[in-house]
C-alpha cells in the first residue's frame, strides 16, 4: 500500500493504477447503447398514457417521475457517449449524445467545452471550473454571484432547497450565455452555432407546449426535468462542493468525493457515483469502476473516500459553499469557517470564525491574482490520459 502523503496529479495516478486493472477496462462499451432504447420506449409509453386517457393526477405525478427519471438516465448516456467510452465516431457520438440532452437543451459541443474541458482540465479551480461556487475573492464586489449564492446548498436561504430541482438546467444557461465568454470555449462563429442549436432546441420544447398544452405539457415535461435536475444534481453538487481547492495540482483524491447508492440504483445509474474513479480515467467506461475502486483502495488507502448519497447530501447542506482558503469553506453571511471533507475522509466541521465582511486570507489573494494573470485563455483538456485509444495502447 502506498501511504506517502504527497498529492500529484491526475495523470500520475492513471500512470500508477492502470498495470492494476485488466486490459478490458480500457475498451469502448457499445452495449451501453441498449439504454437509449430502453428509455426512449419508457419515455414514449408513459408519455402516451399522460395524453390518451384520463388517469388520475396522483398517477400522472408518477408518471412524470417516470419521465424525468428517463431523462436522467439519458443524460447520464451522453457524459459517457461523449467520454468516447461506447462509440469510437464523432459524428455518431454527437447525434446520439444530441438526442439524450435533448430535454436539456444543450448540444455535444457545448457539454464537451463545458465538462469534458473545462471542469476536468480545471476541477475546483476557482473561477476556471464551471462547477466550483469558488472563492472569496469571486463575491466581493459581484453582487449577482452573491445572490445566486443564495441558491447554493449550505448557504442556509429558504432558496437553497430549490438547488437540486433547478440548477442542472440553470447552470447550462450560464456555461453556455457567460462562462464560454469568460475563458473562451469557441470562436465567435461556433459560439453562434451553439446559442442557434439552443434556441433550435428550446423552440422544439415551446413547439411540443403548443402541441399539447399547458396541462399535458406540466406532465410530460415540467415536472420531469425537476425530477431530472434532481437525480443530476444529488450526484454532481456532493462530488466536489464539500472538497478541496485545487489551484495549481488537478488531485482526484482532494478535490473530489465517490458516493454510493444501492447496487441496483448504481447500475440505473451507470455508476455515475464512482466520481474519484471517473477523474482518474475519464475515458474509462464507467462499467469498470468498481475495479478502478478497489485499484485505488488497494494502492492508496483511507486517501480514498467515499460516502453514501443520502449522507454526502446531509452534509453539503450543513457546510457553507465558497472556499476562504484551499482547506476551508466559509459563510458569508455568519463568518463561520468549516474544513473541507478530510483526507480520510473525515467530515467537516467548523473551525474557525472569522469577522464580517469575510474577505480572503492573504494566500488565497495571491493564488488568485497569479492564476488570473497566468491561465490560458481557452480551459484545459483534461489531464489523466489523452484519450480512450492511448489509454488503450497504454494498457
Amino acid at each position: 500500500m502506498d501511504d506517502h502523503g504527497s498529492m500529484q496529479a491526475c495523470a500520475q495516478y492513471a500512470k500508477e493504477l492502470r498495470p492494476d486493472l485488466p486490459r478490458e477496462s480500457f475498451q469502448r462499451n457499445p452495449m451501453r447503447l441498449l439504454w437509449l432504447p430502453a428509455h426512449l420506449a419508457i419515455i414514449g409509453a408513459a408519455v402516451t398514457t399522460l395524453l390518451a386517457t384520463d388517469i388520475h393526477w396522483g398517477w400522472r405525478v408518477l408518471l412524470a417521475a417516470l419521465i424525468g427519471h428517463s431523462y436522467g438516465c439519458l443524460m447520464f448516456l451522453a457524459h459517457e457517449i461523449l467520454h468516447g467510452t461506447v462509440v469510437k465516431n464523432g459524428r455518431v457520438q454527437n447525434w446520439l449524445s444530441g438526442i439524450c440532452m435533448l430535454p436539456y437543451c444543450i448540444g455535444p459541443a457545448h457539454w464537451t467545452a463545458w465538462h469534458n474541458q473545462a471542469h476536468h482540465g480545471n476541477t475546483s479551480k476557482s473561477g476556471v471550473d464551471p462547477d466550483s461556487f469558488g472563492n472569496v475573492t469571486m463575491f466581493m464586489c459581484n453582487r449577482m454571484a452573491r445572490f445566486t449564492l443564495t441558491f447554493a446548498p449550505g448557504s442556509g436561504y429558504w432558496r437553497s432547497w430549490l438547488f437540486l430541482g433547478f440548477w442542472f438546467s440553470f447552470h447550462a444557461i450560464i456555461t453556455l450565455f457567460i462562462h464560454s465568454v469568460q475563458y473562451d470555449y469557441w470562436s465567435e462563429s461556433r459560439r453562434r452555432k451553439q446559442i442557434a442549436l439552443f434556441f433550435a432546441e428550446a423552440g422544439f420544447w415551446v413547439a411540443v407546449a403548443a402541441a399539447v398544452g399547458p396541462f399535458h405539457f406540466l406532465f410530460l415535461y415540467i415536472l420531469p426535468m425537476v425530477v431530472a435536475n434532481m437525480l443530476q444534481m444529488s450526484y454532481i453538487a456532493t462530488n466536489h462542493l464539500i472538497c478541496d481547492e485545487t489551484r495549481d495540482v488537478n488531485v482526484p483524491l482532494a478535490n473530489s468525493l465517490s458516493v454510493s447508492v444501492p447496487r441496483w440504483l448504481s447500475w440505473l445509474h451507470l455508476n455515475f457515483g464512482y466520481h474519484i474513479e471517473h477523474h482518474i480515467f475519464p475515458y474509462m467506461n464507467a462499467r469498470h469502476a468498481p475495479q478502478v475502486r478497489a485499484a485505488i483502495e488497494a494502492r492508496y488507502g483511507k486517501r480514498y473516500r467515499s460516502l453514501p448519497l443520502l449522507e454526502a447530501l446531509r452534509v453539503l447542506y450543513s457546510t457553507p459553499p465558497v472556499h476562504l482558503s484551499q482547506k476551508e469553506l466559509v459563510d458569508l453571511d455568519t463568518g463561520a469557517v468549516f474544513s473541507t471533507l478530510g483526507p480520510e475522509g473525515q467530515l467537516p466541521q467548523q473551525i474557525d470564525q472569522v469577522p464580517v465582511p469575510v474577505r480572503p486570507r492573504r494566500s488565497t489573494v495571491r493564488l488568485f491574482k497569479a492564476a488570473e494573470k497566468g491561465h490560458d485563455a481557452a480551459p484545459k483538456a483534461p489531464d489523466s490520459a489523452a484519450g480512450p485509444d492511448a489509454l488503450r495502447r497504454a494498457a
